[in-house]
């Protein structure tokens, strides 16, 4: 067997991968960053101090040598003059180290810390470069050369060690690293926590299906109100499952109750007459008038289990009939054509249908709707039959909308109207004058599948009706704007 692997713990993992390299990312960005941002700044501040100090050098001749009477001042002998350094001249500024040399190396005033090591550096030119001592301290070097009157051939070198700012920044890499594995735990268990906590909206669903398959109450339904939008759509998702799979359920079980109860009569019918014509030797015109009653008991079970098979699968399928653009007057004259074939001499059929008019509907369906209506008019349209059938458009009072209406009138023995609503349950028969124990057939689901089909197109299905003044029976279909135009155009 497969072992499954923990969500939770994959996450956490994967959490913790991206934590690992953003810190080290970080880290090694901080240190690329730190170290170019410390070799500016002391760049910066080595050739600042230099160039402070080459201010405070000046050349002096004999004669202004004898007049000057400033003795803080510092005098070099040099060429045939003086040199006056300042007092302000500092040898040390930022732990910048400055010296005053003649261009073959000879140092005549300052500091260097390295002066033994460079002794064979020349002055090239000014610039600024790096100088790696014997103990493999490194130094930043600025050489400048002095310009001015009796300031030939002199240079000032300007020397900083990096070490004290290269322990800067290792002290704060070794905080850094200390702090790393702290990080990356509080990580891992953030993650952790975050992951349990994120999934345990799953874990309530994982109960709730737990508790439907194990208690069988398809009634259950998750709570959505604090979880997050992901989640949210699973648990919609989830909940409509369970709404359709309740509705099957619901669905299965009116299906087997209804079919018991409806089938219950006829077979109660075929077994005793089969027990009666066994009992004993029969008259074969005895056993005629048996086989004509299971003949007749069969054939309505079939009908009855054929219209209860189209409801449910009605029912259960309504994707399974896409709504197209159709002609609807074309259909029901196609359906009034084939009353016509069948009506037989005692029936009148007259017809007031327009021309033209198209719906968004399902061809199957709304035949079937129209062919159920009829015959519902033909079974039930008294002793001497007459039918109308008209076809139109209307506008609904109420929504304003343009619907197209089929019209279904016959002259039978009406509903009352404490009636008219039932009749469109299913196996709801108004009257028992209107059962089949008149001789009149059906499995009282015709009125209920036209409510269906109704509901489907998004339409009504409507009935006026009183005792003894016959029944209208309407069919209102929804027609959209380019339906309307079209039948408009027609017209």
């Amino acid at each position: 067997m497969k072992r499954r692997r923990s969500i939770t713990v994959r996450i956490a993992v994967w959490f913790t991968f991206i934590l690992v390299v953003l810190v080290l990312l970080t880290y090694l960005v901080f240190r690329i960053v730190s170290a170019s941002i410390l070799q500016k700044t002391v760049r910066g501040y080595l050739m600042g101090s230099v160039n402070e100090n080459s201010d405070k050098i000046g050349y002096l001749t004999d004669a202004q040598r004898q007049q000057n009477t400033d003795r803080d001042n510092v005098y070099i002998q040099y060429g045939d003059g003086w040199l006056e350094i300042d007092d302000d001249y500092l040898d040390v500024i930022d732990d910048v180290q400055t010296a005053l040399y003649t261009s073959d190396g000879r140092m005549l005033y300052g500091k260097n810390p390295i002066s033994r090591e460079m002794e064979g550096e020349e002055f090239t030119g000014t610039r600024v470069y790096r100088y790696r001592a014997g103990d493999n301290t490194r130094y930043y070097v600025y050489d400048r050369k002095l310009t001015g009157e009796g300031k030939t051939d002199l240079w000032l070198r300007g020397v900083v060690s990096l070490s004290a700012e290269e322990m800067q920044l290792v002290d704060i890499f070794h905080t850094a690293i200390f702090f790393f594995p702290v990080l990356i735990i509080i990580g891992i268990a953030g993650s952790w926590i975050t992951a349990r906590r994120g999934l345990m909206p799953v874990r309530r669903i994982e109960q709730t299906a737990m508790s439907i398959t194990k208690e069988t109450d398809l009634a259950r339904r998750i709570r959505l109100d604090d979880l997050d939008t992901e989640l949210f759509d699973l648990g919609v998702a989830f909940n409509g499952m369970l709404d359709r799979l309740e509705h099957a359920f619901a669905t299965e079980q009116q299906f087997t109750s209804d079919a018991s109860h409806e089938l219950r009569t006829p077979m109660t019918v075929i077994q005793a007459q089969t027990e009666l014509a066994l009992e004993q030797e029969r008259s074969p015109e005895e056993y005629r008038r048996a086989l004509q009653v299971i003949r007749r008991q069969s054939g309505r079970m079939n009908a009855l289990i054929t219209s209860m098979l189209d409801y449910t699968r009605l029912e259960m399928r309504p994707e399974n009939y896409p709504l197209e653009p159709m002609d609807l007057t074309q259909t029901i004259r196609a359906c009034v054509a084939d009353l016509e074939i069948m009506k037989g001499p005692d029936l009148e059929l007259t017809t007031a249908i327009e021309d033209g008019i198209r719906i968004q509907g399902n061809l199957i369906l709304v035949e079937r709707a129209v062919q159920n209506v009829l015959d519902n008019a033909r079974k039930y349209g008294g002793p001497v039959p007459a039918i109308h059938v008209a076809l139109g458009m209307e506008i609904n009072r109420q929504t304003k909308a343009t619907e197209a209406v089929c019209a279904v009138t016959d002259h039978g023995p009406g509903i009352s109207r404490d009636e008219q609503e039932r009749i469109f349950e299913r196996f709801y028969r108004a009257d028992p004058s209107r059962s089949s124990a008149k001789g009149i057939p059906g499995a009282g689901l015709g009125l209920s599948m036209v409510r269906k089909i109704m509901d489907l197109h998004g339409g009504r299905v409507t009935l006026e009706s009183a005792p003894g003044q016959g029944s209208t029976f309407r069919l209102h279909f929804p027609v959209s704007e380019e339906s309307s135009d079209t039948n408009e155009s027609v017209d």
